[in-house]
């Protein structure tokens, strides 16, 4: 049973899963042979799966542990091993990763749902074996943090929006700080071309 400190916070994440889980869906609906027909390609596909299983595991993870007098470690458990399977699914798509060119940013995003819910399964046994472990609920809710960014990357991404994360604005600055600054604003010095 959970705390009454964390059911602000689970009640919360369950109504807000629920509704992006419906967000996704409408997207995918509005496009759905872009992302799962015959010509679909396999980044979309794992942008959705991805998406779906990281707002999935949160939504049943957050609602199920709102129901009195059970044990939090079993499910959460039962959840997380779910969520490792469909991500570990996801490697049958390296080969068409390879060939459409996302291959390094699609094995970065596989590793680091792993590493989510991975970590989402130790602490799922830690509550198991010890269910009043405050440190353990904690952690938990802060895994559940971190899913809710990779299934919302995921999804914004599948919108086909820019990538705008830390990483493509450090490449970005990157670029603009390589650029000379004489090709990037003429010289009030310099005489006009005729």
């Amino acid at each position: 049973m959970v705390p009454a400190a964390y059911v602000g916070f689970l009640t919360a994440s369950t109504q807000a899963s629920a509704a992006l889980i419906g967000l996704l869906f409408v997207a995918i609906s509005l496009a759905p042979d872009r992302v799962f027909g015959r010509q679909a390609e396999a980044h979309r596909q794992a942008q959705a799966l991805s998406a779906f299983t990281a707002l999935a595991n949160i939504f049943f993870i957050s609602f199920a542990t709102l129901i009195p007098n059970t044990p939090i470690g079993p499910i959460v458990t039962a959840i997380a091993l779910v969520a490792v399977i469909q991500t570990l699914g996801l490697l049958a798509l390296v080969r068409s990763w390879r060939t459409q060119g996302v291959l390094r940013r699609s094995v970065l995003l596989f590793f680091g749902s792993a590493a989510i819910y991975g970590g989402e399964l130790a602490l799922g046994i830690q509550l198991w074996l010890s269910p009043a472990d405050a440190d353990a609920l904690s952690g938990l809710l802060q895994v559940l943090l971190g899913a809710y960014a990779v299934g919302l990357g995921r999804a914004w991404e599948l919108l086909g929006a820019p990538r705008m994360g830390i990483i493509a604005s450090m490449r970005e600055l990157f670029r603009r700080h390589g650029e000379s600054p004489a090709a990037a604003k003429p010289d009030e010095h310099s005489e006009p071309k005729a």
